[in-house]
């Protein structure tokens, strides 16, 4: 497997993890904290020594590399629409934000001081790590013209605690799409690669 097609995998999976865990919390309100905590380990990463680095490690995408395996297999059919539409949506935001710089330079400086904050208190659970990667999210990719809509149970999403981790996760999706294009890929390649990326996704999960 290729260095470019490796990287684009997890990144990928990253981006799938994201949608599937937003989806899980909107309906539910419920979210295994390590998935939250590995979350957070990617979006303050913010100076990796390399790409695994990033994600702390292969085995913290096992959960999107399932989803991304079964999405490829079955040409999307196997995975709940709002997981694929999510997974798109986030894509699609990444490419926009790339095109402001304003924003960009504003997240780049929330997330430092989310950084400081996480060193601070020691903990990426803590509620005010995650309550400011948050407002990361909300001052930034939010001010966007174009925005992901999280549907769900109405009860959860409007709890401000539920809210603060959607944030979170689509600011760990948005993350790892910026990863997806830096790595070569691009939305097209879902179809003309579809068969290569589920081998290189299948190939990590049997590893795993």
């Amino acid at each position: 497997m290729s260095t470019n097609l490796s990287h684009q995998t997890m990144a990928l999976a990253g981006i799938f993890q994201a949608a599937s865990l937003v989806d899980q919390l909107a309906k539910s309100g419920e979210l295994d904290s390590d998935q939250l905590t590995n979350a957070l380990k990617t979006v303050l990463n913010l100076a990796p020594s390399s790409f695994d680095d990033v994600f702390n490690g292969p085995a913290s995408l096992d959960h999107g590399l399932t989803i991304l395996n079964t999405a490829l297999a079955k040409n999307g059919r196997g995975v709940g629409r709002e997981v694929l539409q999510y997974a798109m949506a986030i894509m699609a935001v990444q490419a926009k934000l790339d095109k402001r710089s304003d924003l960009m330079n504003e997240l780049s400086k929330a997330l430092t001081r989310t950084a400081e904050q996480q060193r601070y208190f020691d903990s990426y659970s803590h509620e005010a790590v995650i309550g400011s990667a948050a407002r990361c999210y909300q001052n930034s990719i939010s001010q966007l013209n174009f925005r992901i809509r999280v549907t769900g149970n109405p009860t959860h999403l409007q709890n401000p605690k539920v809210a603060e981790k959607v944030r979170t996760l689509l600011l760990y999706g948005v993350r790892c799409a910026l990863l997806w294009r830096q790595s070569g890929g691009r939305r097209w390649h879902l179809m003309w690669y579809r068969q290569k990326l589920h081998r290189a996704a299948q190939a990590m999960i049997d590893v795993a």
